[in-house]
């Protein structure tokens, strides 16, 4: 069984840390006006955060508490875990803006339970569902991020990486074309297509001392194989999630009048560098 798999056969069933205690705080405080997306609940935002976080610590192999200050290990858990913290916060400020426009609804507004019903729909969405699979992809982001700091470490003796899927029959079509591509590590290749490649993605590379490069023009459609949010290589970007550009994640496409409230991260705090 490939490492991946392992990792999400290992926390497929650990439940989300959100409760209804939890939402009851959320939903209540949307309602009476204490909670808005100018004055987002930290409690949540530091809940998420721990929890991706976590999913960081099981793909790396390694806490940042392990890593040698200064190492290359140590920086890359640095830049990987600050990212999510800036997305939670993204996430946090989206979650109560939605909950928040439920209450644009005539009928929503003036009725509690009918609010509170459709408010845990929203809940739901953001801490159960939208949380497994952004779990699942800190935990693979932060694998591959960790193996190319070897892929980089052994370059010389290894030049050449091959793209490999797990070959079963839940292999996605446009991860198959994928598979068993060669190319030099330093190729742009590998910017956009060094996986993960998807939501709950199991590819992997291999590192080869040669090869036959793969000429790519031959594949139809390859641009199209791989969502637009994971054309990036979490090693050489530093990051899990994309917060930038127009293939930026949807939770940081805040409202126009919000812009310079995410630039300082919504409000929330940041871990201080060293307490990460």
């Amino acid at each position: 069984m490939c490492e991946l798999c392992q990792l999400y056969n290992a926390v497929k069933d650990e439940p989300s840390p959100f409760t209804d205690d939890d939402f009851n705080r959320v939903s209540n405080g949307v309602w009476i006006g204490e909670i808005t997306k100018y004055n987002l609940p930290v409690s949540s935002y530091f809940k998420t955060a721990h929890h991706l976080t976590n999913g960081i610590h099981k793909g790396y192999g390694k806490d940042i508490a392990e890593a040698i200050f200064g190492s290359p290990d140590y920086l890359m858990l640095t830049d990987l875990t600050e990212n999510i913290y800036v997305f939670s916060a993204a996430k946090t400020y989206q979650e109560v803006r939605a909950m928040t426009n439920l209450l644009r609804d005539e009928k929503l507004k003036v009725n509690f339970y009918a609010f509170k019903a459709e408010a845990k729909k929203i809940f739901h969405d953001f801490n159960d569902a939208y949380l497994q699979a952004e779990y699942q992809t800190a935990i693979a982001s932060s694998r591959m991020a960790a193996e190319w700091q070897r892929i980089e470490q052994e370059k010389d003796e290894l030049p050449m990486l091959q793209y490999q899927t797990v070959g079963d029959d839940r292999v996605r079509p446009t991860h198959r074309q994928l598979d068993n591509i060669i190319k030099p590590v330093d190729d742009v290749f590998w910017n956009t297509y060094y996986p993960p490649n998807g939501w709950r993605c199991r590819c992997m590379t291999i590192s080869l001392m040669d090869g036959e490069e793969t000429d790519i023009s031959l594949i139809k459609n390859i641009d199209n194989d791989v969502p637009p949010l994971f054309k990036m290589n979490s090693g050489k970007d530093r990051i899990v999630f994309k917060e930038n550009g127009k293939d930026r994640h949807p939770y940081f496409d805040v409202a126009k009048g919000d812009k310079s409230f995410a630039m300082v991260n919504f409000g929330l705090p940041l871990p201080q560098p060293g307490l990460l």
